[in-house]
């Protein structure tokens, strides 16, 4: 009788073990992933699902699980591109956190980031998995455009020579007078750029070679860049300075 009544409290202990072994009534979710990017402005900016951006565009991604009291939770980010109705997965990643910079644009690529956890409990053992909504977004292709004029006056009209763009990796100009002598130079870790509806304006030229304004005339500019969609420019323009008359000139 007493083996029995000893075996009979064996097995309520192990039930009463079991039972405060048992799984939470919650599980992990990534129902809240979100990917950000740092806007022209400097400013930090969530990523449109289905929006398209220029590039380059460098991206963090962050998985912002809940519920993962008791739990080990892995991560798995599948980066893939959609290039031609054909997906290739360019990277996966097994970061809560991760970051990755997109360079390749144009009408036919588009990119779908994927989040996928497996999570542990730690008590039970009780395994799960997880997948988050898809991020979509696509990158713009690319263009250079040059003017041909430019007035630096002082008036605040279209007083520097710009080169309007889109979606550029690399960006280089120089800029020579009549007798091919090099007025100025610069690329795309040099030179100030403006952002104005969905371009970015490289700033190139303020008329004054040596601290002083340039005679009125044509000039000549050379700029070779490469676009995120693998096009590879070379485009040679006049330059039209029109005027000298200053403000500072009429002030003397």
């Amino acid at each position: 009788m007493k083996r029995y009544i000893a075996f009979v409290s064996t097995c309520l202990l192990l039930g009463v073990e079991l039972i405060a072994q048992s799984a939470p009534d919650w599980y992990p979710k990534v129902d809240d992933a979100v990917a950000t990017f740092v806007n022209h402005e400097g400013e930090e900016e969530e990523l449109e699902i289905g929006g398209t951006y220029d590039a380059p565009l460098t991206v963090t991604f962050m998985a912002c699980p809940t519920d993962t009291a008791e739990y080990e939770v892995l991560y798995e980010w599948d980066v893939m591109q959609i290039k031609d109705n054909k997906e290739t997965l360019l990277v996966k990643r097994n970061e809560e956190t991760t970051v990755y910079t997109f360079t390749e644009g144009g009408t036919d690529v588009n990119y779908r980031i994927v989040l996928y956890i497996t999570y542990t409990h730690r008590g039970t053992g009780i395994t799960g998995e997880g997948e988050a909504e898809p991020i979509t977004f696509s990158l713009r292709g690319s263009s250079v455009h040059l003017y041909n004029a430019f007035s630096p006056n002082g008036d605040g009209t279209n007083d520097v020579f710009r080169v309007k763009t889109q979606s550029l990796l690399s960006f280089r100009m120089k800029i020579f007078n009549r007798w091919g002598q090099e007025i100025v130079s610069g690329d795309h870790n040099t030179l100030p750029t403006e952002h104005e509806n969905g371009f970015t304006y490289y700033v190139c030229w303020d008329g004054t070679y040596h601290g002083r304004y340039v005679e009125d005339g044509v000039y000549f500019i050379l700029v070779e860049a490469e676009g995120s969609d693998g096009i590879k420019y070379v485009r040679r323009g006049d330059i039209n300075v029109l005027t000298r008359s200053r403000k500072e000139d009429s002030n003397e």
